[in-house]
């Protein structure tokens, strides 16, 4: 790696303030090291795949700004009438999901929206959520193919609950993901709504498509993912990281594994 690519990586990390997150890691290491670690050991054009990746990579770890936004959208969208505000929930998973969460930060925020009657709700089966006569709300921090929200969606309908709401708001969206949604009749908001990475890379460079996967699933191929993963979860090329970063996003930036990939931003074990 020459000086040159070594300036760019760290011109990344600065301007994305990701220098914020040095000391956070038990190995020490700053974000600049395992960034460096990840990339020294590849070939120049993956160098480059890599580096053009992470120049459009999304870290949200406060959500204080966030939440004000959606409570914004949201508020405006309810033109004057109460609201409910559910999380949504995955039927099917032992595991909380990372956006549950969402409503008790939002509620924490509600004191900024006098006048304005919020009603928050554990899970969309609740009677106070099925039974809530006023504009209704599903959040979660990131949607990916949206595929989830839809089982959870049809779980709903196929258990003799109301599966309709008024808005779908959340905190970042794939752009298949909120189609998908759309298509299938629901309304969403989304603060950041994202393309899928590689598939922008290829658009902006011009270069074939085939020799831009080939030099990036060269690179995956090395990290010993499932192949669920690979490319994100179904395939969704995201390059996101919130308060946990999605499967959904590229495994070469979060999968660790028996190999001990240098992940930046990685998913919690358990």
């Amino acid at each position: 790696m020459d000086a040159k690519e070594f300036d760019r990586l760290g011109n990344i990390v600065s301007s994305k303030n990701w220098d914020a997150y040095d000391g956070v890691r038990p190995d020490g290491k700053t974000m600049l090291d395992i960034i460096i670690e990840l990339v020294s050991p590849m070939s120049s054009p993956e160098r480059k795949i890599t580096s053009d990746l992470l120049e459009n990579y999304l870290v949200i770890k406060d959500y204080s700004y966030i939440i004000i936004e959606l409570l914004k959208e949201i508020t405006e969208r309810s033109k004057g009438r109460a609201i409910a505000i559910s999380a949504v929930k995955d039927y099917t998973a032992t595991k909380v999901k990372s956006g549950a969460a969402l409503t008790f930060d939002m509620n924490s925020s509600i004191h900024y929206f006098d006048g304005t009657k919020f009603t928050f709700c554990e899970d969309p089966k609740s009677d106070r959520f099925q039974n809530f006569d006023g504009f209704k709300v599903l959040v979660d921090d990131f949607i990916g193919t949206g595929n989830q929200f839809l089982d959870m969606s049809k779980h709903l309908e196929e258990s003799g609950f109301k599966k309709e709401v008024d808005l779908v708001a959340t905190i970042a969206i794939q752009q298949e993901g909120k189609l998908n949604l759309e298509k299938n009749g629901f309304s969403v908001f989304s603060v950041h709504e994202r393309p899928k990475s590689i598939q922008a890379l290829i658009a902006l460079s011009g270069r074939p498509a085939q020799e831009v996967y080939e030099i990036y699933d060269g690179i995956e191929l090395r990290v010993g993912c499932h192949d669920d993963y690979k490319r994100g979860y179904g395939q969704s090329e995201a390059t996101v990281s919130l308060k946990k970063t999605p499967n959904n996003t590229l495994p070469i930036f979060w999968f660790q594994g028996k190999k001990k990939w240098p992940a930046p931003f990685p998913r919690p074990r358990s």
